[in-house]
């Protein structure tokens, strides 16, 4: 999945690829993450995270069920705003 940086605050609920669930982006300063859902072909759903000044380091798990991947999403958000991030942009379906 390739994740697109180079928007500014949207709430839009169209999604811009036909597979993507959600995305949020969100900011610690000048450091940039995002972390979204995306709808994986045959195997279920991809939680994917993506640091914008490493991407190398970004992460893809799978997840059979949208309720797991939910689930996930939402852990690593609640521990990115522990840790001071904040939403910047975010997008959903």
């Amino acid at each position: 999945m390739r994740i697109d940086s180079s928007w500014g605050m949207n709430t839009t609920a169209t999604p811009s690829r036909p597979n993507e669930f959600l995305r949020w982006q969100f900011r610690l300063r000048n450091r940039l993450l995002t972390c979204g859902i995306a709808k994986s072909d045959a195997s279920g759903y991809s939680v994917v995270t993506v640091p914008h000044n490493n991407v190398r380091k970004g992460t893809v798990e799978i997840y059979k069920d949208l309720v797991s991947a939910l689930q996930r999403h939402a852990s690593i958000a609640a521990q990115l705003r522990a840790d001071g991030w904040s939403i910047a942009s975010y997008t959903n379906a």
